[in-house]
């Protein structure tokens, strides 16, 4: 649910990840079960949102039932939630067995947002995520302007740096990338603190 999360949040806010491309997501680097990575940590942050959207809005013995005793049941259940938040935004009503009230206007969902556009911009800033610029592609389709290369089998290596063009949050001055700098990911404790309640 992670790329789909990402690529529909870019695709939402379209003034603050106007300059990424949301194919890029696919490029987050880390392992989904590693929090010390960062496609982990939103992993783990996912979790702990949508499993707390789930306690707040739902019977304590039906979180229980769909939350706590079967890890595959409460893995569907919170892909549900976001489910829920993307067709709703596109004027789809979604339903599951049992019925779940909609928690796509949950105030929680806000946390999730700061959390995937704090870590978006991180990499875009350490040259880990490409920006969109305009690509020209030469005649063998062998290189971009934005520094991406594509290969001759269709894939794409996207390269690491920045355009020129990119705008930081709330006009920050741009960091010039430094591609052999790790990305330093801050954990924030309140998530950690509100699974412990």
């Amino acid at each position: 649910p992670i790329p789909i999360a990402l690529r529909w949040f870019v695709h939402q806010n379209p003034l603050s990840m106007s300059d990424l491309d949301p194919e890029s997501v696919d490029l987050i680097p880390g392992q989904l079960n590693d929090r010390k990575t960062p496609l982990g940590e939103l992993n783990w942050i996912f979790t702990a949102v949508t499993d707390t959207i789930a306690w707040n809005v739902l019977p304590s013995p039906l979180f229980q039932r769909l939350f706590r005793q079967d890890l595959l049941v409460a893995s569907m259940f919170r892909n549900f939630l976001l489910a829920d938040r993307i067709l709703r935004s596109l004027n789809c009503t979604p339903s599951s067995y049992p019925a779940l009230p909609s928690t796509c206007d949950h105030p929680l969902w806000q946390s999730w947002d700061l959390a995937v556009e704090t870590c978006l911009y991180q990499l875009i800033r350490d040259g880990q995520l490409g920006a969109t610029t305009t690509a020209a592609n030469s005649s063998d389709g062998t290189s971009t302007e934005n520094g991406d290369d594509t290969m001759s089998n269709g894939g794409t290596m996207r390269g690491t740096t920045m355009s020129s063009s990119t705008s930081l949050p709330f006009n920050q001055p741009q960091a010039t990338p430094t591609p052999t700098t790790p990305t330093n990911i801050i954990t924030a404790p309140f998530f950690s603190e509100e699974l412990t309640a």
